[in-house]
């Protein structure tokens, strides 16, 4: 009976905690405190592996802060639920996008007999794009959206202490809207 106690008063304990770490995070996303929430989460997502609530607004955020590579272990603990399995398939294909922008614009990879679904993210868009540019001699390349020719992008790949990294500009009526970094 003492056992039973004990572990009624660890499980509460834990689930209390998830349920103020949750309210936090989601505070902080409504916020649009996306870097706040990822690096939050960050620390905890292992002790929440199972709560899949938890781990699709870690995703989010990291996203919305342009750390895609966080991603990569969200993708891994979404798989429950039917919402969860299309985050997680969302999530996998920008960054494997990202992976393949730059394989493609530092190796000379070919990826053009590639198809892969697209999404609402900017690099997606610029993946997208790239897919479509047929000349693909520059370093720099630009790109005028279809949907809206006011608005254009600038992908090119930056050498930072032997790191590089995908940079996106973004660009609406020719004035620096975004620049987002992907490692």
């Amino acid at each position: 009976m003492r056992y039973i106690f004990i572990i009624t008063i660890l499980y509460s304990t834990l689930f209390a905690g998830l349920q103020n770490d949750l309210k936090k995070l989601n505070q902080m996303y409504e916020e649009n405190s996306f870097k706040k929430a990822c690096r939050f989460a960050s620390n905890k997502i292992m002790g929440y592996k199972r709560s899949e609530k938890f781990i699709s607004l870690y995703a989010f955020s990291c996203l919305r802060s342009d750390q895609i590579d966080k991603l990569a272990s969200a993708t891994a603990l979404l798989k429950h639920s039917p919402e969860s399995r299309a985050n997680s398939v969302y999530f996998s294909t920008i960054l494997l996008q990202k992976k393949l922008l730059l394989h493609a614009m530092i190796d000379d990879f070919k990826i053009e007999q590639l198809q892969l679904p697209s999404t609402d993210y900017i690099l997606s868009k610029v993946f997208d794009l790239f897919m479509k540019d047929e000349k693909r001699e520059n370093k720099i390349y630009e790109f005028i959206d279809s949907n809206n020719q006011n608005e254009k992008y600038r992908l090119f790949v930056k050498d930072e202490n032997q790191n590089q990294k995908v940079i996106i500009e973004h660009y609406l009526n020719d004035n620096l809207m975004n620049t987002h970094q992907y490692w």
